[in-house]
């Protein structure tokens, strides 16, 4: 028998830029009850407790757009505003064309390239731009932070975090229920506020962390100096444009003008690129003080490389390479020499730029460094041909000793 599902008794528009997730949470609110409920009579979930599967966060599909606009007042077009899927078309790492398999799960489960179990948080942007709405329900949880190439708010000029102050654990992290909302039948919480658990219950008679996730912090020193400061703000600025701004659809990569899609593509592999051949990339970093802090990271990466290497079994090891950061700091500084690398004005100064990147990378770990490289799928061609190593001419290594004696 087909479920008949009621319009509720009051809505609420979407707030700009706002995530599936995040919209439930402030509709709940409203309504005085919990997600999990407002899940269950959206039909978004037919699972116990109003569990929201990962998926929606990417998109929810045709038919349960319907009857989630329908109960919510909602339009269609709302519906799919709020979901990942709609930043495709400029965020490469979003489009279902440029994944082996072309379905969700794949997006989801293989891909650390947005943040499905997760997300990052600006307070001030949680706390609400002072109207009534929004000081009674909060502000929004937007799709932007998902995405790592997001790592700082232009509006308010500081860096996001994504770790609650108080219970250190990952924001809207869903490891343990698989859901988008962590305890999905908690009514007692704000949407700003922490939902995790402290320890490994999964128990929602636990109590919540609870703390109000748009407090702001009080003002504490900041570890960057400012010209690194400035340089990652003014950074998180251009990529804000090429995501969001409607007057731009392309950029240029290494003298090509491609595509937001594919720049965002470009900037990925470039930083698997950067890790791996780290510190061989050093010298593009903007500041001294970024390049220490990308250092650490390095270290640690070459560390749980080297312990994937070690282990028996299939090990994913590139992964230690591949995955971004999840430090917001950290995120722009790598990013910061991405974007240096891809601003040259042509092929032939790129090659010479990149070759002791890649050439480092190939010491490393041969296959690794080809893997690495071969991460083509949605790049630019500009990058595909840098990259690229003519094995009729022999290794690398053979290249550089001919172009050190002055050979042909």
């Amino acid at each position: 028998m087909t479920r008949v599902l009621r319009q509720l008794p009051r809505g609420l528009a979407p707030l700009a830029d706002e995530t599936l997730p995040g919209y439930i949470l402030r509709l709940a609110h409203r309504l005085g009850t919990a997600p999990g409920d407002i899940a269950a009579r959206t039909g978004l979930s037919e699972r116990p407790a109003g569990l929201l599967p990962l998926g929606f966060l990417h998109e929810v599909g045709p038919a349960t757009t319907q009857v989630f606009a329908q109960v919510t007042r909602l339009t269609p077009q709302e519906v799919a505003g709020l979901g990942l899927a709609a930043l495709s078309s400029r965020y490469g790492p979003l489009d279902l064309s440029h994944t082996s398999a072309k379905v969700t799960r794949s997006v989801i489960n293989n891909n650390p390239w947005a943040y499905f179990r997760s997300t990052r948080y600006c307070p001030h942007c949680l706390a609400g731009d002072g109207s009534e709405i929004q000081r009674l329900h909060g502000g929004s949880w937007q799709r932007l932070w998902r995405l790592p190439v997001v790592f700082a708010c232009p509006k308010h000029h500081c860096f996001l975090q994504n770790r609650c102050p108080a219970c250190d654990q990952l924001v809207q992290f869903t490891a343990r229920t698989r859901s988008l909302i962590p305890r999905p039948g908690d009514a007692s919480l704000r949407p700003a506020q922490c939902r995790a658990i402290a320890g490994s219950s999964r128990s929602d008679r636990v109590p919540a962390c609870g703390y109000s996730l748009d407090s702001t912090l009080p003002n504490t020193a900041s570890p960057l100096d400012d010209r690194s400061r400035s340089a990652l703000l003014c950074l998180q600025s251009r990529f804000h444009a090429l995501l969001t701004a409607a007057d731009i659809e392309t950029t240029h990569s290494i003298g090509m003008s491609v595509s937001t899609s594919q720049y965002f593509m470009d900037l990925r592999t470039l930083m698997a690129l950067i890790f791996v051949s780290w510190p061989a990339g050093r010298s593009y970093a903007t500041t001294p003080s970024l390049a220490s802090a990308l250092d650490a990271e390095a270290e640690r990466r070459h560390k749980a490389y080297r312990d994937l290497q070690a282990r028996p079994g299939k090990r994913h090891h590139s992964r230690a390479y591949s995955a971004p950061p999840d430090d917001a700091v950290v995120t722009g500084a790598v990013l910061g020499i991405a974007e240096t690398l891809l601003s040259v004005q042509n092929h032939a100064t790129a090659a010479e730029t990149l070759f002791p990147l890649v050439l480092r990378s190939i010491d490393r770990d041969p296959a690794a460094s080809y893997y690495l490289r071969a991460m083509r799928r949605g790049t630019s061609p500009s990058l595909q041909a840098a990259l690229h190593v003519d094995r009729r001419k022999g290794s690398l290594r053979a290249h550089a000793r001919a172009k050190g004696s002055g050979e042909t």
